[in-house]
């Protein structure tokens, strides 16, 4: 018990020592625009329509925990998911290698997205979606499959409306061969809050490995690839967020290093 104590006061001074720092900048007149810094701004401001007058100190501790720890947190699970997938799909990664991986070429390595989005599809991070109804309202849904038509779903004020993603990702009404992991599917124009913060750096790190790096997965004696992603990729467990148990793989260096060693 006193250890989870610990923990928790060891972060929130490590938070609350982020907001300061960040405080000081502005104060010294820091010009960046990035989003913590917004947040310090906003608070800062008596006029802005964001100011946390409740309880400002708790409530930007809760803003830094989201923005270091969470974000950090869904898009670790991903790669590492991406990772799973990539070793037992050979002829994807020798796409995504084609690539450069130039820090100019960010914009266009969209295989490179293709791969980590196609894998957040399969096991995503943040496996059910919750809001709050804001008003009165009627929802209009299909029936199930195989049903024609459509049913009425009356919702009332403040009522709680939860989404299941992971039956939004594998309903074959919306993706085909749902079950399949098709990164192709994912290219194209796509949009999550974090969508940013996510990308850029699951792309810089996805690109760079696979540039040198094979991946390949652990394999007991006799299995195969399809046997191994059943026992492995197909275990997920939720916590915090959703994710796949640890899991075996191996990296093969694709060249050899530069220099005299």
């Amino acid at each position: 018990m006193w250890e989870g104590r610990l923990a928790r006061d060891r972060l929130r001074v490590f938070m609350q020592d982020q907001v300061t720092e960040r405080k000081g900048m502005v104060a010294a007149g820091d010009k960046r625009t990035d989003a913590f810094t917004t947040m310090v701004k906003s608070n800062q401001d008596e006029s802005s329509k964001y100011q946390l007058d409740d309880n400002p100190s708790f409530f930007k501790i809760g803003n830094v925990f989201i923005m270091l720890f969470a974000g950090h947190e869904t898009t670790a699970n991903s790669l590492a998911l991406t990772l799973g997938y990539m070793s037992i799909h050979e002829e994807i990664q020798n796409e995504v290698v084609e690539q450069n991986t130039e820090y100019d070429d960010y914009l266009k390595l969209d295989k490179v997205l293709a791969i980590f989005y196609e894998a957040t599809r399969m096991i995503p991070a943040v496996h059910v979606l919750i809001r709050a109804a804001a008003e009165d309202t009627v929802l209009t849904v299909q029936n199930p499959i195989g049903e024609d038509g459509t049913k009425t779903v009356p919702i009332s004020k403040d009522t709680s409306v939860t989404i299941d993603m992971v039956g939004v990702q594998h309903n074959p009404r919306y993706f085909e061969d749902p079950e399949e992991y098709k990164p192709s599917r994912c290219i194209g124009p796509r949009a999550c809050l974090g969508r940013r913060f996510a990308t850029v750096e699951a792309t810089c790190f996805l690109a760079m490995l696979l540039r040198d790096w094979q991946v390949l997965p652990v394999l007991r004696d006799g299995e195969i690839k399809e046997a191994w992603r059943a026992r492995v990729l197909n275990d997920v467990h939720v916590s915090i967020t959703m994710k796949a148990g640890d899991f075996p793989i191996k990296l093969a260096r694709r060249r050899p290093l530069p220099g005299p060693f």
